[in-house]
């Protein structure tokens, strides 16, 4: 009778283990993303969009949901004309797969990479052409996170010198900025 109640209490202990194992894996709730407003530091914003303003925004429920900052250059000083955003985002349903990911680099023509940051990612720098010089970049960590960054700039017709430094830099502080499951 001893050894079935100890075979019971480990079977029950392995089910415990499992279940608490099978949650750990569970992305985090979108409410637990961070503000990416708070990762465009006052210098950077100086360098690439002077005088603008953050503006913070959030969409989704449930499982799935991003936030962005967005910064119109119009707002600022007048000096630049385009935008810069910054977002995170969870999956809950593992929709950053493989393919997802392809699709997103190959539609800003970029190489997906696995040098970082994040688990994969692609970034690509266009100088000046057909109205706008553009950076584009997005990283994954897993298949349930996501974050993205987009530096669009139509006038002047040249990308400030820090401006793919720091989008670099800014991409990598939004893989960093995402919640560990």
């Amino acid at each position: 009778m001893a050894r079935s109640n100890h075979a019971g209490a480990l079977l029950a202990v392995g089910i415990l283990l499992a279940a608490l194992a099978g949650c750990a894996d569970e992305p985090a709730d979108p409410a637990a993303l961070g503000d990416p407003c708070g990762l465009i530091s006052d210098e950077m914003l100086a360098r690439i969009a002077p005088g603008s303003t953050r503006e913070p925004s959030q969409s989704g429920s449930g499982t799935s949901g991003s936030k962005q900052c967005a910064v119109d250059l119009t707002s600022g000083d007048g000096s630049l004309r385009g935008d810069l955003a910054v977002r995170v985002g969870v999956d809950g349903h593992d929709s950053f797969d493989e393919a997802w990911r392809i699709g997103r680099c190959d539609r800003i023509e970029a190489r997906v990479t696995t040098d970082g940051p994040g688990d994969v990612s692609c970034m690509v720098v266009k100088p000046y052409a057909n109205g706008e010089a553009r950076i584009d970049g997005w990283a994954w960590v897993g298949d349930d996170y996501e974050a993205q960054v987009a530096y669009q700039l139509v006038d002047p017709q040249t990308l400030p010198p820090s401006a793919e430094r720091d989008l670099r830099n800014l991409l990598a502080a939004a893989v960093d900025s995402l919640p560990r499951s």
